[in-house]
C-alpha cells in the first residue's frame, strides 16, 4: 500500500511540474508576433507531457497550465480558449502512445510516428486559435492571422520538443519515470 500511495505523489508531483514548466514556458520567453500576441515555448512542455504523464494529468498539465500563462500575461480574455485548445493539442500524443503501448513500442519519448502528431497538434492550435479570434476579434483578422503566422508558435515549440526529447531519450529519462508513475 505504502508503494501506490507514493506513485501517486509522484504523480500528482510529476503533473504539478509539468503545469509549472507549461506556465514558465509560455510566460518566460515571449517573441512578439506581428499584429497580436506572442510566441513561446509552452507547448513544447504540452508535448513532452503528453508523451511522459497518463493522459488525464497531461491534459490538466496543458490546460491549466497554459490558461495560467494567459491570466498572468495579460491575455485573460484567451483564458478559456486556451484552456480547451491546450487539453485537445495534447490528444494527438495521448493517442499515439496508447496505439504504441499496444504494440509495446513506448518505451521512448521521440520517435517518427510521435513526430507526425506535431501536425495534427499544429493544426489544432491554428484552427483553435482562428475561431477564438472569430469570436473575439472578428473573422478577417482571425483568418488573416492563422494563416500567416499561425503556424510560427507551435512550429518553434516543436523544434525545442524534439531537441528536448532527444536528450532526454540519451539518458534514458522515460523508462527511469515510467518505473515511479
Amino acid at each position: 500500500m505504502k508503494t501506490k500511495k507514493k506513485n501517486k505523489v509522484i504523480l500528482i508531483t510529476t503533473t504539478a511540474l509539468f503545469t509549472a514548466l507549461v506556465t514558465v514556458g509560455t510566460t518566460v520567453i515571449q517573441i512578439p508576433v506581428a499584429g497580436k500576441g506572442y510566441t513561446h515555448f509552452g507547448d513544447s512542455m504540452i508535448y513532452l507531457a503528453a508523451c511522459i504523464l497518463p493522459g488525464p494529468c497531461s491534459v490538466f498539465a496543458a490546460s491549466v497550465g497554459a490558461a495560467l500563462a494567459d491570466l498572468l500575461t495579460g491575455y485573460a480574455l484567451y483564458a478559456p480558449a486556451t484552456f480547451i485548445i491546450k487539453a485537445l493539442n495534447a490528444v494527438p500524443f495521448i493517442l499515439m502512445r496508447i496505439y504504441l503501448k499496444r504494440k509495446n513500442k513506448d518505451d521512448k519519448i521521440l520517435n517518427w510516428q510521435i513526430i507526425l502528431m506535431l501536425i495534427p497538434t499544429t493544426l489544432v492550435t491554428m484552427f483553435g486559435y482562428m475561431i477564438a479570434d472569430c469570436i473575439l476579434v472578428g473573422g478577417e483578422v482571425a483568418i488573416i492571422s492563422a494563416i500567416t503566422g499561425g503556424w510560427v508558435q507551435p512550429g518553434g515549440s516543436a523544434v525545442v520538443f524534439v531537441i528536448l526529447a532527444a536528450a532526454l531519450d540519451r539518458i534514458g529519462f522515460k523508462s527511469k519515470i515510467k518505473k515511479q508513475l
